[in-house]
C-alpha cells in the first residue's frame, strides 16, 4: 500500500527525501504540492480518489500558539471533511521545515565547517531557511542549501530524525503501518 507525504515546495521534498528512513520511502510518497492552497486540494484528492493515509506537512509561518492553533485547525477540517475513514495527519513545522537544522548546533556547525553566529541563529527562530541560506554562504563546503542536503550523512540524517516535526511524520506512518497488518 502506498501512503502519501504532501508537502509545500520541491526543497522541502528534497529535504524530507534525505532524512526521511529509506525504509518508509518504499511505501511513502512525497509529493510537493506548490504552496499551503495547492497541500490542502492535492490531500483531498489523494484521500478521496486513493483512499490512501495522507500526512501534509505544512509551514506554521508563525510562533504564536493562537496563530499555529488556527492555521493546524483549517487544513484539519478542510482536508478532514473528505477522509472519510481514511487515515490522515496534519503536521506543522514551526516556524518552518528548515527548523530541523537548528534543533541540534552542534551538528549544524560540524556540517558547515564553522560556529555560526548568534545573529543568525536569531534570525533561524523566525526564517530558518534564510538564515541557513547565510549560513551556508559562508561556509567553504558548499555551493546552497541544496548541496548541504544532497551531501547529508545518514548519521546526520539519522540525528534529524529526532526533531519533533520529523518524528511526528515517521510516527504516523509507522501507525498506519501497523493498522493495516492488523486488519
Amino acid at each position: 500500500m502506498t501512503a502519501y507525504l504532501v508537502c509545500e515546495g520541491e526543497r522541502d521534498a528534497r529535504l524530507l527525501t534525505h532524512i526521511l528512513p529509506k525504509e518508509l520511502l518504499e511505501t511513502v510518497e512525497i509529493i510537493p504540492a506548490g504552496g499551503l492552497s495547492a497541500v490542502k486540494s492535492l490531500a483531498r484528492s489523494l484521500l478521496v480518489r486513493r483512499h490512501a493515509p495522507v500526512a501534509v506537512v505544512i509551514d506554521s509561518d508563525s510562533l504564536e500558539t493562537a496563530q499555529i492553533e488556527a492555521r493546524s485547525k483549517d487544513v484539519r477540517d478542510i482536508i478532514g471533511g473528505v477522509s472519510a475513514n481514511t487515515p490522515f495527519r496534519v503536521i506543522l513545522a514551526v516556524p518552518t521545515l528548515w527548523m530541523v537544522f537548528f534543533d541540534d548546533i552542534s551538528l549544524l556547525s560540524q556540517m558547515l565547517g564553522y560556529v555560526p553566529s548568534h545573529e543568525l541563529l536569531m534570525l533561524a527562530t523566525y526564517q530558518p531557511r534564510q538564515a541557513l541560506v547565510q549560513l551556508v554562504l559562508k561556509s567553504e563546503k558548499y555551493q546552497d542549501e541544496d548541496q548541504l542536503i544532497e551531501q547529508m550523512t545518514d548519521q546526520e540524517a539519522e540525528i534529524f530524525r529526532q526533531t519533533l516535526v520529523i518524528k511526528d511524520i515517521i510516527q504516523f506512518f509507522q501507525s498506519v503501518r501497523e493498522t493495516v497488518k492488523t486488519i
